[in-house]
């Protein structure tokens, strides 16, 4: 994520505004999403800091890549970074325990295989979308 932030930052003037307002949503979306999904898996479920911090990880990174470019990027970021942490903490919750979503799955073997598959495929499809950015910027 940091790379990727480095690497926008120091090209952003070589690409017009669109693009890199494209470049910022997707992978502000991304980073949030993977985080908050990190921080509500590895936190206790009983805490405040559980609901809250994964939403302030998603402003900060929203944020962040949303400021490499004007103001209504900037609020695109930040868009894009609260949804992807909402989304995240969403996922976090739903993984720990299936019954919020009225999934009917009693052995903690199989929530602990649904919580790999699905953390892996998270993981795969980051690096995927990190990828493609890089990518996209050696033009």
């Amino acid at each position: 994520m940091l790379v990727n932030y480095r690497v926008v930052k120091k090209k952003r003037l070589l690409f017009d505004d669109r693009f890199t307002k494209t470049i910022c949503m997707a992978i502000a979306s991304i980073s949030s999403f993977v985080t908050a999904l990190y921080v509500a898996l590895l936190l206790p479920a009983d805490q405040i800091a559980t609901y809250l911090l994964p939403v302030f990880l998603g402003v900060f990174i929203g944020w962040q890549f949303g400021s490499l470019i004007q103001a209504p990027a900037s609020l695109n970021g930040l868009y894009n970074g609260v949804m992807g942490g909402v989304m995240g903490m969403m996922l976090g919750a739903v993984l720990k325990n299936p019954a919020l979503c009225n999934i009917p799955l009693n052995s903690n073997s199989l929530i602990a295989t649904n919580l790999f598959i699905i953390t892996m495929f998270i993981t795969f499809s980051h690096s995927l979308v990190c990828f493609f950015i890089r990518r996209s910027m050696r033009a």
